[in-house]
Parts: C-alpha cells; sequence; structure tokens
C-alpha cells in the first residue's frame, strides 16, 4: 500500500479540483491531487460544460432581488479576474486558452416570459456598470430559427472559453510542479486519524493530509465516513443532468448564442469552438442518485436538435456530429454554492456550483485557499457551507413554477390550443396543491420526494412520481 504525507489533498479532478490546487500551489503549499487523469471522464460536469462565462444572463425576471444581488456580484468579481488568471494558466503551461468575447441573449415567442427577462438580464448589467445593448435579431451572427425572434441583447462583458482546453492546460502545470503529486485513482472515503485526513484511494494508496478539499460534484459528500460527515455537516447536493453535443456546423459562428433561461433549464445555446465546431447544450433534469454511468437517450439527443433547430438555427439538421457529453452539474437546494470550510476545520467544500463552474472556478479557488492560509477569514462568504439555508414550502414554489413545467411537457414548437396552455397551467397547480396535502400513499410519496430536493428543479419529478405510484 502506498502512503502519501502532503499539506492539502484535493478529491477531485475536474475544474474546481484544478483550478484550486493550482491556487493552493501558489501560495507554498504540497498539494496531493486524487482524481481521474485519464479515461473518458463519465458523468464530470467540467468536460460536458458549455463554459459560457454568463455574468447576467443566468437571471431572470421572477428572480428574488436580493439574491440576484448577490449571484451576479460574486459572478461579476470572478469574471474581472479571469484574463488575468488565464494569464497565470497560459504562462505556467505554456498553453493558449483564449476567450471568445460576447454573449447574444434572444426572445422568441417560444418564451412567454423572454421579453420581461431580458429587461431583467439588462437591468443587473448596467446596475453593475456593464453595458447590456438592445439590437434587431437580424443583426446576431448564426442566428436563422424556425421562429422569428423579437429581440436579441449583446452583453460584451460575457464570453466563453473551450473547458477542454483549460482542464488540460491546468492538468499540465500541476503535473510539472514538483509540490503537486497526482494520484490517477478515485476516493473512495475519508476518515479521521489525529491530527490528519485519511484519503483512501481506489488504488488502494492513502494521502495523510492536514487539510481536504472535496470538489467531487454531486457525489463530493458521500466521501466522508459516517463519524467525519457529522462533524462536516454539509448541506445535501444533488445533480442536474445535462446532455450537450458537439457538431461541425455549416455556418459561421463568432460569439455565444442564447435563448434565456427556460423551464428550469439554461435555455437552447449553441458556443462556438473554433475550426467550425459548436457546442450545442444543454437539457437540464434533476437527480436525486445521479448515475454516472447513464449515457444521453435518444429522446434527450432528439429534444437538444428540435430545440435548437427552432430557436438558433435550422442548418443546424445538416450538422456533422462530433461527440455526445454527458455531465451532472452539483446543485444545491438554495442553488448558491459552497466554498470554504465546514463544520470540520480541516475540511473544505468547493462543490455546488450548477451552471456556473467554470467562471466561478478561479473565485473559488482563491475563497478556499484564503479559508486554509488565512481560518475564519471567509466564514461569512455567502457561499460558506456553513450558512443558513432559506428553503421554500412546496405551496409557495408551486403557482410560480407551474408555468415552468408546461414550458417543459410542451417543448418548443409543441404548440397547444389558444388558451389551453393557461388552462393545463392552472390544472397543474391544482393538482400538485391536492397532492401536497393528500393523504393517500401517491400523495405521501410525493412529498417524501419534495423532502429530498425541496426546489422548483425538483417538480418535474413530481409528475413523475405522482403518474408512477399506484
Amino acid at each position: 500500500m502506498n502512503q502519501f504525507v502532503t499539506d492539502v489533498a484535493v478529491a477531485g479532478s475536474g475544474l474546481l479540483g484544478l483550478a484550486t490546487a493550482f491556487e493552493l500551489l501558489s501560495r507554498d503549499l504540497d498539494v496531493t491531487v486524487v482524481g481521474p487523469r485519464t479515461g473518458d471522464h463519465a458523468g464530470q460536469a467540467s468536460r460536458a460544460a458549455g463554459a459560457m462565462l454568463t455574468v447576467f444572463s443566468e437571471v431572470e425576471a421572477s428572480h428574488d432581488p436580493e439574491c440576484v444581488s448577490v449571484e451576479v456580484g460574486e459572478r461579476l468579481a470572478a469574471r474581472t479576474g479571469y484574463e488575468a488568471w488565464l494569464d497565470r494558466v497560459g504562462t505556467a503551461s505554456k498553453q493558449t486558452v483564449r476567450l471568445v468575447p460576447g454573449v447574444w441573449v434572444i426572445g422568441n415567442g417560444y418564451g412567454p416570459d423572454d421579453a420581461a427577462n431580458l429587461r431583467a438580464i439588462a437591468k443587473a448589467a448596467e446596475g453593475h456598470g456593464c453595458r447590456a445593448e438592445f439590437a434587431s435579431p437580424t443583426a446576431v451572427p448564426g442566428l436563422a430559427p424556425q421562429v422569428r425572434a423579437h429581440e436579441a441583447l449583446w452583453l460584451p462583458d460575457e464570453a466563453s472559453v473551450d473547458p477542454v482546453l483549460l482542464v488540460e492546460a491546468l492538468a499540465t502545470v500541476l503535473k510539472a510542479s514538483p509540490r503537486c503529486r497526482w494520484l490517477n485513482t478515485t476516493v473512495t472515503t475519508v476518515k479521521e486519524r489525529g491530527e490528519h485526513l485519511i484519503v483512501a484511494g481506489a488504488d488502494g494508496s492513502n494521502v495523510l493530509a492536514a487539510h481536504l478539499v472535496l470538489a467531487a460534484g454531486a457525489g463530493t459528500t458521500g466521501l466522508l465516513a459516517p463519524a467525519l460527515s457529522e462533524q462536516v455537516d454539509a448541506p445535501p447536493l444533488r445533480s442536474g443532468r445535462g446532455v450537450s453535443l458537439l457538431a461541425r456546423v455549416p455556418f459561421s459562428l463568432p460569439a455565444a448564442v442564447r435563448t434565456p433561461n427556460r423551464g428550469f433549464a439554461c435555455g437552447s445555446h449553441m458556443v462556438p469552438r473554433g475550426d467550425g465546431t459548436i457546442y450545442l447544450g444543454a437539457t437540464n433534469r434533476l437527480s436525486t442518485e445521479p448515475d454516472y454511468g447513464q449515457p444521453a437517450t435518444l429522446d434527450e439527443i432528439a429534444t437538444l436538435i428540435h430545440d435548437a433547430s427552432a430557436e438558433l438555427n435550422t442548418t443546424i439538421c445538416e450538422a456533422g456530429l462530433v461527440e455526445v457529453r454527458v455531465g451532472h452539474w452539483p446543485v444545491t437546494l438554495d442553488h448558491l454554492p459552497l466554498f470554504g470550510r465546514t463544520g470540520h476545520p480541516m475540511v473544505h467544500l468547493a462543490t455546488g456550483t450548477y451552471r456556473c463552474g467554470v467562471l466561478l472556478a478561479p473565485h473559488a479557488a482563491a475563497i478556499i485557499a484564503d479559508g486554509i492560509t488565512a481560518p475564519g477569514s471567509t466564514s461569512a462568504h455567502p457561499y460558506s457551507p456553513r450558512r443558513a439555508m432559506h428553503l421554500p414550502a412546496l405551496d409557495d414554489l408551486i403557482g410560480g413554477a407551474a408555468r415552468g413545467l408546461v414550458d417543459m411537457l410542451c417543448q418548443p414548437g409543441g404548440n397547444l390550443p389558444p388558451g389551453t396552455h393557461e388552462m393545463l397551467e392552472r390544472f397543474i397547480e391544482a393538482a400538485l396543491h391536492e397532492l401536497a396535502a393528500g393523504t393517500s400513499t401517491r400523495a405521501v410519496a410525493v412529498r417524501r420526494l419534495w423532502q429530498r430536493a425541496p426546489m422548483a428543479e425538483c417538480l418535474p419529478l413530481l409528475l413523475d412520481a405522482a403518474g408512477r405510484i399506484r
């Protein structure tokens, strides 16, 4: 059995884990990364991400203004230092990772709230001193949808990046550093022994660490032994399963184009990857117990192609398929990330970033490193794992989320007869309220599922559960 001693062990080899290791090395700490270095990295969010640096375009008109202020502020702090961080990574790796500037957000008749959402996005940008420019949809390069867009918003301060190239550059730096060890295995369990944490690898290796950063995505907290897990007292994590495509397309795409958020997902979007290749994303379905080995279904792939053809560019159907990717985005019940020290002073979290992991990676790394090198300095941060979570009651959420359920059920192009959309929305809302208050076996099962994931993304699961249980 191989045993290693280190200042900090990092469990996970996705972008958050590697960015944190890179930051810790810059602070003269010895680091051991425990996570896959080769293979297909099944389910890893980093390599399956669209990697749009969406500071503002994740904002929705229905979002709580106080939450918007916090989240946009943190995302903007990450975006402000991103170029300088990429320069550091590029200098150390001798590899160039470039940002593609700007993101277009388009609104059309498929999204009944598009106009309000575009204005909420513009207001958030302008409120933070950034530009948001309304334009005619005809000015959007690469936009040629089946359904005419009625409005477009250009966000020059947002951007996109190729996450695969970024992960490779960070990996090059870490593998070359004399103060970094990388064990090409997965963590099976973590226990406490005296002044050290024992991080056990699937290959039989053990790492004795003074600190541990858990950056293993949606499965992060499941790595802790029961006694240690109780001390850490980490908030629960769920997974947003996303399927995306890489395709070679017959048109030019100089900048990312997306719709506003739709039906508990980030809408349809195309992101340039160079050499005529684009990233096409992405689905989003909540999973309480993610199966990392589950491949994309034909229905998920068909939904991506259908939505993109209808809303973004009809010639998507003529594109050459390069690759299908499946990622599991870790999400907390209050949708805010988990960065920093937990209830155990030696255990730190780097997870829960949902759809903003690529953008937040360097910002998260600095917060986590501060918590290790200056204990207590980040305890009041809004993303602290020790924060109080304010979760909605099911009855309070149903009314505002019924429209999202109808949007999800009626994919773009699945138009209902006039007035039926509102009728179905009212029916679903009433039915869910009845289930929430009922005493039947079905109602009890639905409430139990809600207790595991009290968040809007759970509502499609409630529909499914109610239909399956007899």
